[in-house]
């Protein structure tokens, strides 16, 4: 059974933005929830304290008044005394009513009934008795009674009152303690989905990303990366789609290879024959040849060399490119390679009357000869082409650490800024070029960068603040054994 996939990483975000919000939004309705039944609950329990409060006050206030109507009563005989007595009597009756009505405890409950009880029967007394009777006045007493009961329920209600006081900061600590685990919690599930729907949303992301720099690079050879890619549907369609590039630029890279292979070997068979056609005229084996004939076919014998080299270097790319290359290490001496090429490049240096500094030091690498020729070749050879006439190129070979670093640096126009980082690229040509009849092929420095990774060294553009290019080649002393 296959889980659920979005069609689109927009619902993919909405989807997650939803199930994110979503605690937040319970959490945030819930605490308003238990924050607004919690001010209810103590609305309504302030307005019982209160509303039980003013009714035993009032009911202590109207014994008083009773019993002070119904003494003068008692010695004066006025019947509007005993008018204002009846009327207290009946608001006592009243405030006695109400305070039942409200949610006070059993015991409060008791003690009114037990005060309506014997004000009523008080009442009725002195209602039949005249007014200055013994029986009356013994019958007094009962306020003091009352007055007493009075008091007892106006001491539960404040007990009542410090009981709901405790209660509600209980209640107060209990939601408290609630709310900050329902945050806890809710933070929790919330970060847990931020980080699901962040892994959801980058991981096809970083998936193409890296698929598009294979692709870049020129490693992706195989479609497992590209159709490796899981998410939103239309990730999984762009998936689809490098894998349809990443296709169609492996047969082009493929066309360009056997491109280069079978021109490469067409163009040396009539390259062959001239050279060796200058080199009979440059021996005079046909006749002899007055100085300018000379000069003219040493002139056709060096450029003959120089495509013979462009050639060689486009045949060795393309058995670079499908890595069929083969590496023969044996003990090298760099020093020894560097002096020789130079011997090789005499003719050029003086053509264009270019000094050459060398600082070599005598030590012994392992790696294959015939790649590290072609490396310091093509690197001295740029050298040469990108010197202006009368100027000094610096070549400098020391160790460093376990590397030997070679530098080369020339009093040329340099490499322009926008051009370093694509210098190394095949076929590549750069917005700097040397005043010369045979313009360069682009892959003298790819194929010296592919030999050098090759002896697990490196490459690059040395700034130095000063005019010219200055590369270095750092190679270890002491490479692993399989190349």
């Amino acid at each position: 059974m296959r889980l659920y996939r979005p069609k689109s990483v927009l619902s993919l975000v909405l989807t997650g933005f939803s199930l994110v919000t979503l605690p937040l939004i319970f959490s945030l309705v819930y605490g308003v929830f238990s924050v607004d039944r919690l001010l209810d609950q103590s609305q309504k329990t302030i307005f019982q304290a209160v509303q039980a409060t003013k009714s035993s006050l009032a009911i202590i206030e109207q014994l008083k008044g009773m019993e002070r109507n119904i003494r003068q009563f008692q010695v004066l005989g006025d019947k509007a005394l005993f008018q204002l007595y009846e009327k207290s009597h009946q608001e006592l009756q009243i405030s006695a009513s109400g305070l039942s009505r409200l949610s006070i405890e059993a015991t409060q409950h008791l003690l009114v009934a037990q005060l309506v009880d014997q004000e009523q029967q008080l009442f009725n007394t002195l209602k039949r008795i005249p007014h200055n009777a013994e029986e009356g006045k013994k019958a007094l007493s009962t306020f003091t009674q009352l007055t007493a009961l009075a008091q007892s329920i106006l001491a539960e209600n404040r007990l009542l009152v410090s009981r709901e006081i405790d209660q509600m900061k209980k209640r107060r600590e209990d939601n408290k303690q609630l709310l900050v685990w329902q945050v806890m919690g809710v933070t929790t599930v919330v970060l847990a989905f931020v980080i699901l729907f962040t892994v959801l949303i980058a991981r096809p992301i970083r998936q193409i990303d890296q698929a598009i720099r294979q692709l870049g690079d020129g490693t992706l050879v195989s479609e497992s990366s590209v159709t490796s890619i899981s998410g939103p549907k239309d990730l999984e369609v762009l998936g689809k789609r490098l894998d349809w590039l990443r296709a169609r630029l492996k047969e082009l890279e493929e066309q360009k290879i056997q491109f280069l292979r079978h021109v490469s070997h067409e163009l040396k068979t009539p390259l062959t024959a001239s050279r060796a056609g200058t080199e009979l005229l440059q021996d005079e084996v046909v006749g002899a040849l007055n100085p300018e004939q000379q000069k003219v076919v040493q002139i056709l014998h060096q450029s003959l060399i120089q495509l013979q080299k462009m050639i060689e270097n486009l045949l060795n790319f393309s058995v670079i490119l499908e890595r069929h290359s083969t590496f023969t290490l044996k003990p090298v001496v760099l020093s020894h390679l560097v002096e020789k090429i130079l011997s090789d490049h005499r003719l050029a240096l003086m053509a264009r009357s270019i000094q050459v500094n060398v600082d070599l030091i005598d030590q012994t690498i392992s790696g294959d000869e015939d790649k590290l020729i072609a490396v310091v070749d093509n690197l001295v050879s740029n050298a040469v082409k990108f010197s202006p006439i009368n100027s000094t190129i610096n070549i400098q070979l020391r160790q460093k650490e376990a590397e030997l670093e070679l530098d080369i640096i020339d009093a040329g126009p340099g490499i322009d800024p926008e051009d370093k980082g694509r210098v190394f690229d095949p076929f590549y040509q750069g917005r700097q070029q040397p005043d010369s009849h045979v313009e360069g092929t682009g892959i003298g420095l790819s194929l010296a960068r592919e030999y050098v990774l090759a002896h697990h060294g490196k490459i690059l553009i040395v700034e130095n603040g000063s005019k010219g290019a200055h590369l270095r080649v750092s190679l270890p002393i002491n490479p692993v054994k399989e190349l």
